[in-house]
């Protein structure tokens, strides 16, 4: 269609009174229009880009080996490796995958955040474990008779103990969360606060060596100088050339995957163990989230903007039947028959009203009593037809308006 036709076609339309929609523009002037927008959006990307390539995110994550800050274990990691040990830290057990475990420590950071089946993942693996912060689940599924102990202040410490680690670091500042072991037989307890009650408790079990290191603050940078803490963090971290860090993760679902040797709890002819089940590949965690906002941003980008009402005059006459049906199925659909009754209530009373000359300001009192002396019917029957609560369903809608058009009838009858 030409730039001639679509005006002629325009103006016959204006003449005969319909309301005509501007024309839109073409390609090449939206294109140049959105220019200043798409320009913009890409400089900001750009930008992004570069701060992101730019600066490497710092982790804050509390324990980690790569945090420097004051709940970091940045400098304990850092000097396990000055020291010749390979260090690994992980956030999934899934990636431990541990192929000399009668040479490697496990360390368990945060083990609050394992679940049970994780724990007994861990519990069984045959090599010696350090746990940096203690649980419940954890003492309980380790030895039944082990369990946390009350709160005891903050305060320094002698080793109190033929422990070759904790008499190294001679004394610890320490306190807070504690383990009692009175109980436990073969149980070495450490910076004692009671008989059988401290933070740092050793035990031999199945030829390994498990030690409860219950104040996860001694390994952080912002405690390791205190004291003895360094020398007793990096004895019992330091046993072995290999060390396997796993900072617990929320988010993890694998448990631990090692395989088994021909030594002291290994399983029978040393064969290698299975790997442990992974349910979730690797960033699952980072793609929900990524998922999560992209969600949010369509929501806002599509979501449907409700500005202020527009009225406007149809181009063409549409039939008042039309209309009614058309909002009548509306109120059907949506079940809306208390606003449905309203309507027919009230058009019917108008109608009565007028019919028996009463005056559009009459006030439900004088229809009712008009209404009631023109049909003969009782004043409470007429007020629940007009004025009474609305139907509960479509029969009592139906119901309704077959009463309403009789007791119009008796009140046109001459």
């Amino acid at each position: 269609m030409t730039a001639s036709s679509v005006a002629t076609t325009t103006s016959v339309a204006a003449a005969q009174g319909f309301t005509v929609a501007p024309a839109s523009p073409r390609l090449g002037t939206r294109v140049w229009r959105g220019r200043f927008w798409w320009s913009l959006t890409v400089i900001f990307a750009a930008l992004l880009a570069v701060v992101l390539t730019s600066s490497p995110p710092k982790d804050a994550a509390l324990l980690s080996l790569n945090n420097p800050g004051s709940d970091g274990a940045r400098a304990t990691g850092a000097i396990l490796r000055d020291r010749g040990l390979d260090v690994r830290q992980i956030t999934r057990l899934g990636a431990a995958r541990i192929s000399t475990p009668q040479d490697t420590t496990l360390a368990i950071a945060l083990p609050s955040q394992l679940v049970d089946y994780q724990l007994k993942s861990v519990l069984a693996y045959p090599g010696d474990i350090v746990f940096v912060g203690v649980s419940p689940a954890l003492l309980t599924g380790i030895d039944p008779y082990l369990g946390p102990a009350d709160t005891a202040d903050v305060t320094l410490r002698g080793a109190g103990c033929n422990d070759p680690d904790a008499t190294a670091a001679e004394r610890v500042s320490t306190g807070g969360s504690e383990i009692d072991a009175t109980k436990v037989e073969g149980a070495t307890v450490c910076f004692r606060s009671a008989p059988g009650v401290g933070p740092f408790v050793v035990l031999q079990r199945a030829g390994r060596t498990i030690t409860l290191l219950s104040d996860a603050t001694l390994p952080m940078n912002g405690h390791l100088t205190d004291y003895g803490n360094a020398a007793l963090v990096f004895r019992a971290l330091g046993k072995h050339p290999a060390l396997v860090w796993y900072l617990g993760n929320g988010l993890d679902t694998s448990t631990l995957t090692y395989s088994y040797y021909g030594g002291p709890g290994s399983k029978p002819g040393g064969d290698a163990g299975e790997p442990s089940a992974d349910f979730l590949p690797p960033g699952t965690g980072t793609a929900l989230y990524a998922l999560a906002i992209a969600v949010l941003v369509a929501a806002v980008w599509r979501g449907r903007r409700m500005g202020p009402l527009v009225t406007e005059n149809l181009p063409v006459v549409v039939p008042s039947s039309e209309t009614t049906s058309g909002r009548a199925r509306l109120y059907r659909r949506a079940r809306a028959y208390g606003r449905a009754s309203a309507s027919l209530r009230a058009a019917a009373a108008e109608r009565m009203g007028r019919r028996l000359g009463i005056p559009r300001g009459g006030d439900a009192a004088t229809l009712i009593r008009e209404v009631a002396r023109a049909t003969g019917r009782e004043p409470a029957s007429v007020q629940r037809l007009v004025y009474g609560p609305p139907p509960d369903g479509e029969h009592a809608m139906m119901d309704l308006v077959q009463e309403l058009d009789t007791l119009e009838r008796q009140v046109h009858r001459p």
